[in-house]
């Protein structure tokens, strides 16, 4: 009764405390103040109860503050061990709050490092201990997948704790997050050998880990199996199987699986919609993949009916829209789609708004509209949507079906100006267009782009398998060929010129197939020096030679 009454006065005291810091704080702060002081007053109280202590480590470590929950419980176990109370120990709850609190922190080592001390004091955690964390490791935003294994490791180890549907779901749950679908899978059958009934959760979270590694196929078979198994799927369960089309591109399947929601009477959101036209995008894309005028109408049936059942509309489903407009040849739709989005105040990410203007150019280059195509690129500017190199690539492309050498050139170097690094399809397609342009001013721009390319390592790298006296050309495309032939070509003159002791080897260009290799030989006749006589080794095809003889004489010819 003693031990009970002080435990109460000591609460009383400190909620009392709390009430009067109350008073005398905004509302923003109070929490802090009246928590720090609780945590006076118990320093003040010198020997505290037990309840006392909890209450303020309690206290903190919902606040998050982890350094002052730490410090309490230590200070509460230090005053435990000076007066030998070895029946005494801090309860389950008060650890249970604090290791899910750093948890919550990502602060796994400190966890486990209390796990382990709770223990040595005899306090064992038990299977909800375990499903706290785990809930935890689950609902991060980055995968913490690891975590979560190890966790169910050490629950399946506890003695006398033995882990339940909601362990191992949501461990498969953080394993989903990290696209570790083997691993999930692994644990799904384990579930099953253990005799656990499985529910529509279990089901559903092993679908989701399928549906993240585009394993659409599994996760059709566990759909099938909930079936056989009379578990019904809910609205979850098809919002995921969908999904997992949608990224496999199995976009008949995605839209057998909208219509057996629909006659089941279940809601649909908008993340199954879009994953429906998702699948529709990505089958619009394939080179032999279905009539893309099928797959437009197909996409406008589902935007129909996402607007008649007040389904919000995203930046993704319009960006997967407009992009089964590119592919069917209907850019004035994709520029109406921009439009209607900006104008209906659709909400997203910058970068998803992005990704529909990208869209949008993309399919008005599919069609070689370089106006509207060069309209959105501005347009997206001056909405304050910062162009990214796959936004750039798209005008390019647009640049390079219509002919617009100057354009292209200029997008170059705007690109260079805007801090971003172009990549090998930059510079394809920019050299192809200068290339085709022909004329004294589009080659020596051309010449300028492959020598900013050098310099930003993106063809004939120092650290690659190329010598000052070989060079791999065989994955370039005939423009990108070309300009390397002729860049290195100035820069062996070069070389000798500042240097008049060396003595260039046989010159080796490794081609690849026939093709190239006759286009090489063509550009060195042609543009270099007719004199530039090759040979094709007899046991290397796809190589050409310029002898170290035939060399010197043209390097000397040029000095």
């Amino acid at each position: 009764k003693t031990q009970k009454h002080d435990d109460n006065s000591d609460a009383v005291r400190i909620d009392t405390a709390k009430n009067k810091r109350k008073t005398q704080k905004h509302d923003d702060d109070s929490d802090a103040d009246r928590i720090d002081t609780a945590n006076e007053l118990l320093s003040e109280m010198g020997t505290a109860t037990l309840h006392a202590h909890e209450v303020v480590i309690t206290g903190f470590s919902r606040r998050g503050r982890i350094r002052d929950a730490l410090s309490a419980l230590s200070r509460m176990e230090g005053q435990l061990d000076s007066e030998h109370h070895s029946n005494l120990n801090p309860s389950l709850s008060v650890y249970q709050t604090l290791l899910v609190s750093l948890a919550s922190k990502q602060q796994f080592s400190q966890m486990n490092t209390l796990l382990t001390s709770m223990r040595r004091r005899g306090v064992r955690p038990t299977v909800y201990t375990f499903n706290a964390l785990l809930k935890v490791c689950a609902s991060s935003k980055s995968p913490r997948w690891r975590e979560a294994v190890s966790l169910l490791s050490q629950c399946q180890r506890e003695p006398g704790v033995s882990p339940d549907i909601i362990t191992y779901t949501s461990t498969m749950r953080a394993l989903a997050k990290g696209k570790q679908a083997r691993k999930a899978l692994d644990l799904f059958r384990a579930m099953k050998d253990t005799g656990i009934q499985l529910d529509v959760f279990a089901y559903t979270t092993t679908m989701d880990a399928c549906a993240k590694t585009n394993n659409w196929k599994k996760a059709l078979q566990l759909l099938e199996e909930m079936r056989e198994n009379n578990v019904p799927p809910n609205e979850v369960t098809y919002g995921v199987a969908v999904n997992a089309c949608g990224n496999g591109g199995q976009w008949q399947t995605a839209l057998s699986l909208l219509q057996t929601m629909n006659d089941s009477g279940m809601r649909i959101n908008s993340i199954t919609y879009n994953s429906a036209i998702a699948a529709l995008s990505k089958a619009a894309r394939l080179d032999a993949g279905p009539d893309p005028n099928v797959l437009w109408e197909k996409t406008q049936h589902i935007l129909g009916e996402m607007h008649s059942r007040g389904v919000r509309q995203d930046t993704f489903t319009y960006s997967s829209a407009i992009s089964v407009c590119g592919s069917a040849g209907r850019w004035e739709e994709a520029v109406r789609l921009i439009h209607q989005m900006k104008d209906s105040g659709t909400n997203g990410t910058k970068r998803n708004k992005i990704v529909a203007f990208t869209s949008a150019i993309t399919a008005c280059a599919n069609s070689k509209q370089w106006d509207p195509a060069n309209q959105l690129f501005q347009e997206m500017k001056r909405d304050g949507l910062a162009p990214d190199l796959v936004a750039f690539n798209a005008l390019i492309g647009a640049g390079m079906a219509a002919g617009r050498p100057d354009e292209v050139y200029h997008l170059w170097r705007e690109i260079g100006a805007s801090n971003l690094s172009p990549d090998v399809v930059t510079l394809t397609e920019v050299l192809y267009t200068l290339d085709q342009a022909r004329g004294k001013a589009n080659r020596e721009r051309a010449e300028s782009v492959f020598k900013d390319a050098v310099s930003l390592g993106l063809v004939l790298r120092c650290d690659s398998l190329d010598t000052s006296s070989e060079f791999d050309l065989s994955r370039m495309s005939p423009s990108v060929a070309r300009f390397a032939v002729l860049h290195i070509m100035k820069n062996i003159v070069k070389t000798v010129g500042r240097d008049s002791s060396s003595h260039p080897s046989d010159l080796s260009f490794i081609a690849g197939t026939t093709r190239m290799r006759e286009h090489i030989r063509t550009v060195l006749r042609d543009e270099v020096s007719q004199s530039l006589y090759c040979t094709v080794p007899e046991r290397e095809q796809g190589s050409l030679v310029v002898k170290q003889k035939v060399l010197q004489n043209y390097i000397a010819r040029q000095m």
